[in-house]
């Protein structure tokens, strides 16, 4: 559709009506566009200058504005609308100025900081109250006229000569005091210390010749009577001193030839351990001995860290298999010489009978005769060597008397473990088609006591079902030390 001019200056219209009103309600400070907050009131005698929508300013920041002014008991009440960002005291203090000498007034506040905290609806009672520019120069009138009446006084009784002597006197008087000012301000601060410092002197000597008056005679006394000792007893005393010194003398010569010979002895032995002689003179020289010495103490340490890091666990578990003849119990001992490498043996009782075939050989017909079947159940051992990687491990070894194998993942810490272990491939157990599989879960309640759960012989019907049960776990710190002097071996 094309455009008319019509059309054009239509809108063209349209657009500056309402930016003009924009500009209007924004030069006229609409509440609407103004930040929500909340209401307070203060009193004045006098608010000349001040009308609705006029500042609030709290250090020179927009703060608020003033929502109306009303007449009561001849006092103007102030309405003030306060942004809500701002907050003030009850001993707020509320004053009128202008910005500038001649420009617009607004109201100042300064906060307070005595709680409570002013809230809605609240009167500022901390009011300065505004100088009128009227009753100031109505009063710099009146003072004017005052001193116009002294001045005349002044010039009838004094004659020019006498008043300019006056002047005179005047300023002399002024530059006296003004230095003596000077002096007084710039020395008082040091003059009081320096008779703090004076009398507190003096009075401290006091209290302690008070205090030690008679300690101090006494002092004195026995300087007396140290130095009439001194001077009786010094002769004898010079005596003493050389007398010991002359004995001390004879005493160091006669030492002499031994002290020589200490010494003499002490380089033979010095000379002796150099040259290698004696076993401590070999322990020093031979670097064999010492190589050997320094082989052994590091193969104790060796040993010493074999046997810390050797572990000795052992497990007594039951559980109960809901599709066998009855509960399965097991005894495990776990050796673990490195924390990824540990070896398991155990008994296990297996409620699960075994099936022996029993065959006939007749040599003379060079057949079997007979075949016939021995159903037993018996207690069963368990061997394995296990390898873990980080959190998985492989077992290998016998399980319930065969060949088997196994896997664990752990979980939580090792305090969950999930295993899948298989034996019995050649199917020897009864009514049994194929190998014994078994899956499960092993989770610590707490630091010895765990639980069991899982499916067993999943491969066999005749067997399959779910099984629970429970163990205990101890460190056995006596064993350590008996399986640990071969983890090497292991």
């Amino acid at each position: 559709m094309k455009m008319t001019t019509e059309l054009k200056v239509g809108i063209f219209a349209l657009i500056v009506i309402g930016l003009l009103s924009l500009m209007t309600f924004w030069v006229g400070g609409l509440a609407w566009l103004k930040k929500p907050g909340y209401v307070l009131y203060v009193y004045f005698n006098n608010v000349s200058g001040l009308d609705t929508k006029s500042k609030i300013l709290v250090a020179g920041v927009d703060a608020g504005y003033i929502e109306d002014i009303t007449l009561v008991d001849g006092m103007a009440k102030l309405k003030l609308r306060i942004n809500r960002n701002v907050v003030l005291y009850s001993d707020a203090q509320a004053s009128i100025s202008s910005m500038g000498l001649l420009g617009e007034k607004y109201l100042d506040i300064e906060t307070g900081s005595k709680p409570p905290v002013l809230k809605d609806g609240q009167t500022i009672t901390h009011v300065v109250a505004s100088v009128s520019v009227d009753d100031l120069m109505r009063k710099l009138s009146d003072l004017s006229g005052s001193l116009t009446k002294v001045v005349g006084k002044v010039n009838e009784v004094l004659s020019p000569e006498q008043i300019q002597s006056l002047k005179t006197a005047i300023n002399n008087v002024q530059k006296i005091t003004g230095n003596v000012n000077t002096a007084v301000v710039e020395d008082n601060e040091r003059i009081k210390t320096a008779l703090d410092n004076v009398n507190s002197l003096i009075t401290t000597v006091k209290g302690m010749a008070r205090k030690n008056d008679k300690n101090i005679t006494e002092m004195l006394a026995n300087l007396r009577d140290l130095s009439q000792t001194l001077r009786q007893e010094a002769p004898s005393l010079i005596s003493n001193i050389r007398e010991t010194s002359t004995q001390v003398k004879n005493l160091v010569k006669e030492s002499k030839p031994g002290i020589e010979s200490i010494i003499n002895s002490t380089s033979q032995i010095t000379a002796g351990l150099q040259q290698g002689k004696g076993t401590l003179g070999k322990l020093l020289t031979d670097k064999t001995l010492y190589n050997n010495l320094n082989s052994s103490v590091k193969g104790l340490k060796d040993t010493f860290g074999a046997i810390n890091r050797f572990k000795v666990y052992l497990d007594f578990q039951g559980n109960y298999l809901t599709r066998g003849s009855g509960g399965e119990g097991q005894f495990l001992l776990t050796l673990q010489p490195k924390p990824d490498k540990y070896y398991i043996f155990g008994v296990v009782s297996n409620p699960i009978a075994r099936i022996d075939k029993i065959q006939v050989f007749n040599p003379q017909t060079n057949e079997i005769d007979t075949t016939s079947e021995n159903v037993h159940s018996d207690i069963e051992f368990l061997g394995q060597f296990a390898r873990r990687f980080e959190n998985s491990a492989l077992r290998i070894g016998v399980t319930d008397n065969t060949f088997g194998v196994g896997a664990d993942q752990f979980f939580l810490n090792d305090r969950l473990k999930l295993s899948i272990d298989a034996w019995d491939f050649s199917a020897k157990e009864a009514f049994a088609k194929h190998a014994h599989l078994r899956l499960g879960g092993q989770y610590f309640l707490f630091k010895h006591i765990y639980l069991n759960a899982g499916w067993d012989n999943p491969l066999n019907a005749h067997w399959s079902g779910p099984y629970v049960g429970g163990g205990l776990r101890f460190e056995d710190e006596d064993l350590k030390y008996l399986f640990a002097v071969s983890p090497a071996k292991l």
